[in-house]
């Protein structure tokens, strides 16, 4: 099978005030009512694009915008837990000071290792890329040469962002990704080794094409 799957990764809005200094990770936690507008706006982005489905990670922050966008073209509603936000452990619930007097040096222990090591019984990057990127494999194959919102979080974009650009998951954490940014990736039908290669395309695996991240207008269509 041949061809791609035009993938549009969006991040949801703001979180409620509450949560917005906080670790949250795969907490299940509200928008702000700024975090409504913010996906309202996203929703805007996608009129006039024809999308064979809509999904989200299941989470209320993310389902919010899902909603939006889904609901004009009557299509069912789809939740993927393997899109879900990066697992926090014993940090989920708990702000950077709060970590910082638990365990000190461990927030900026993780911050200098790229976000590579987990916090205590959390989920390890490694781990999110490969359910991330079996997730988008296995719906590209679903879907075909079409194209597919997908209404996620930050680390979610941030690893498949990673897998089109060839970059090591520890420059994940440098790649900036606003509320209700829309990542736009053409992923292959045809996939090869399911090792990652450390650069480009090699061992016969074809690597998603990135067109770029926007939040006011979608890049590159």
């Amino acid at each position: 099978m041949d061809g791609h799957t035009r993938f549009f990764l969006v991040r949801h809005g703001r979180v409620a005030d509450p949560w917005y200094d906080r670790i949250y990770g795969d907490l299940d936690v509200p928008l702000s009512l700024e975090g409504e507008e913010q996906s309202r706006r996203a929703a805007r982005l996608f009129e006039g694009i024809m999308l064979s489905a809509v999904i989200s990670s299941g989470l209320a922050r993310a389902e919010y915008a899902a909603r939006l966008i889904r609901e004009p073209r009557g299509l069912p509603r789809r939740d993927d837990r393997r899109l879900a936000e990066i697992y926090r452990g014993e940090w989920a619930g708990f702000g950077e000071a709060e970590v910082e007097a638990a365990r000190p040096g461990g927030w900026r222990a993780w911050q200098d290792a790229g976000g590579l090591h987990p916090p205590p019984g959390g989920e390890t990057l490694q781990s999110v890329r490969e359910r991330v990127v079996t997730a988008l494999d296995e719906l590209a194959r679903e879907a075909g040469s079409t194209r597919v919102a997908v209404v996620a979080h930050k680390w979610v974009l941030r690893v498949a962002a990673c897998e089109a650009l060839a970059l090591p998951l520890d420059r994940s954490i440098e790649l900036d990704v606003p509320n209700c940014a829309v990542l736009v990736l053409d992923w292959p039908l045809r996939r090869g080794s399911r090792e990652r290669p450390e650069t480009g395309a090699e061992n016969g695996r074809t690597m998603p094409i990135m067109h770029g991240i926007g939040v006011e207008r979608l890049p590159a269509l």
